[in-house]
């Protein structure tokens, strides 16, 4: 998918995240971890949040198709698994389909929109600010630490996707890209696919 979408993000939106602007040698690696944490997300997502065309082989239930991509802009065909053309009706990314028995269909559909939300965005840039602020302990593959001085004791862990300093998405990060995945009804099974 990298070479597909491009970045739910960029550096600015990182240096937003930071509070700072990047370092050199951040600014040099901003660009990979910007597509890393877009990649997570949009798996975790189940969505790509730009826009793109898919051709999907969906089940119907009760005459009804949910597309998991939004917003859908356009349908280019439904068919049965022969070529068939199927008649539908489409609202926003729902397809009722007309005059069918048929329970699995190909629908070819565009979807997407040039703006990517807000919430998607910051999240993206956050993954990344916090891979690059994070404890320099963490970095180096700490999961707890204790330090005495005089009288004083400071201790703490690191959360385990921390330790490393690696992209990655915290379970808060995840918790905002699964809202964002397409409900489904009962019985509703999607093959993906994309072209």
């Amino acid at each position: 998918m990298a070479s597909e979408y491009p970045p739910l993000a960029d550096s600015g939106d990182v240096e937003n995240a930071l509070g700072r602007a990047l370092t050199s040698s951040e600014a040099n690696r901003v660009d990979d971890a910007l597509i890393k944490a877009s990649e997570l997300f949009r798996s975790e997502a189940q969505r790509t949040f730009t826009t793109g065309r898919r051709k999907n082989r969906l089940r119907s239930h009760a005459g009804e198709v949910r597309l998991p991509e939004k917003p859908v802009t356009d349908v280019v065909s439904v068919t049965d698994d022969n070529g068939y053309p199927i008649q539908y009706t489409r609202f926003d990314s729902v397809l009722t389909l007309s005059d069918t028995a048929t329970q699995f269909v190909r629908v070819d559909y565009i979807f997407g929109s040039n703006e990517v939300p807000e919430i998607v965005r910051t999240t993206v840039a956050a993954a990344v600010a916090g891979a690059f602020d994070i404890d320099k302990r963490a970095r180096a593959g700490m999961t707890q630490f204790q330090e005495a001085k005089g009288p004083f004791s400071e201790g703490g862990t690191f959360a385990s996707w921390a330790v490393g300093g690696q992209v990655g998405l915290s379970p808060a990060d995840i918790a905002v890209a699964r809202s964002f995945r397409a409900q489904r009804l009962g019985g509703t099974y999607s093959q993906p696919g994309h072209t």
